[in-house]
């Protein structure tokens, strides 16, 4: 008998919406050249990347198998529609508070740190929710594993990280600051989630690191 309660859709939603929420307003800062905050406009941002945006979303939509009125929250609550102001105290929890509060975000440097710092993070985020979600409601492993990795290169893309190693970066974050709590022996886990996980991560590094299990490794 699983001892584990189904989890909702929506809860599976807002796990992915979140990190994809911090990446749109660090994306917004990133955009406006990180001068100071006062020149972000989320709207803005969001109107003149639509394109890009809802083609990230329809991947999200089929790796989660998400219903239409799942994927309005994303917009409802996304704060573009009202013109809702990126604030220092946001920027402090997408960067994981990596500058001391109150962050001097008039200091353009502070602010780089800090939206570089996020980019990071969110994404890497993004990919574990993807991949969760994947697990539980996806389409299959090979299928999923598609959306996702052009998810995470979309998202990466409207950061203004453009490098064709983005992708695999953003896997080898996920891969060492996720799957060691997933993964090990006692982890509260669903039964066979470990195995779907680690077969998620060895699909995932051959579309974005094809050549990784050619490279040598120094010791």
């Amino acid at each position: 008998m699983d001892q584990y309660a189904p989890v909702s859709e929506t809860s599976i939603g807002y796990d992915v919406f979140s990190p994809l929420w911090g990446i749109l307003e660090l994306a917004a800062v990133a955009s406006s050249g990180m001068e100071s905050l006062q020149h972000v406009s989320l709207t803005r941002f969001v109107a003149d990347n639509r394109d890009e945006l809802d083609e990230l979303i329809e991947a999200v939509r089929r790796v989660g198998n998400f219903s239409d009125e799942t994927l309005r929250i994303f917009e409802e609550q996304g704060g573009w529609n009202v013109e809702r102001q990126v604030t220092a105290e946001y920027l402090m929890m997408y960067s994981g508070c990596i500058e001391r509060y109150p962050p001097d975000t008039d200091d353009p440097a502070v602010l780089r740190h800090m939206v570089q710092t996020g980019s990071d993070l969110q994404l890497s985020l993004f990919m574990h929710a993807l991949v969760s979600a994947a697990a539980v409601r996806g389409p299959g492993v090979k299928p999923a594993s598609a959306l996702i990795a052009s998810a995470v290169r979309n998202g990466s893309s409207l950061l203004g990280i453009r490098d064709a190693r983005a992708s695999a970066d953003v896997f080898r974050m996920w891969r060492v600051k996720f799957l060691p709590d997933i993964l090990r022996p006692d982890a509260p886990v669903r039964e066979g989630f470990k195995d779907t996980v680690r077969e998620y991560e060895r699909a995932l590094e051959g579309l974005v690191d094809p050549g990784h299990g050619g490279e040598s490794v120094a010791r």
